[in-house]
């Protein structure tokens, strides 16, 4: 819309807590660092910090769908741009993110 990158999905965190207790099981990408993931987590999230995109992309499969989340929904959305520039057709960034989050938590 105003040049900043392509328009990104979100999923709210209510929708990713009740697929999960559905026992549906995305892939959920925390793309914090690995200190602010070990202070509590999505049960079953990846950690890919953000910092380290370049690399960990290569291993994702363009066509899955990935949830991408941090503690603010910033981040997430950063990496949900720039996953998408690189030609991923299903990335979605967790609004609100772990801030939001009322889920279970593991440590």
């Amino acid at each position: 819309m105003f040049g900043f990158g392509p328009r990104i999905e979100s999923i709210t965190t209510a929708e990713l807590q009740a697929r999960l207790e559905r026992g549906e099981r995305p892939k959920i990408i925390d793309v914090r660092e690995p200190w602010e993931y070990a202070e509590g987590h999505i049960p079953g999230a990846i950690l890919k910090p953000l910092g380290q995109i370049r690399s960990w992309a290569q291993e994702l499969d363009k066509n899955e769908e990935l949830l991408l989340i941090c503690r603010t929904a910033s981040r997430s959305a950063a990496a949900c741009q720039y996953l998408t520039r690189l030609g991923f057709t299903n990335v979605k960034n967790v609004a609100g993110g772990m801030v939001a989050w009322r889920g279970a938590v593991a440590r």
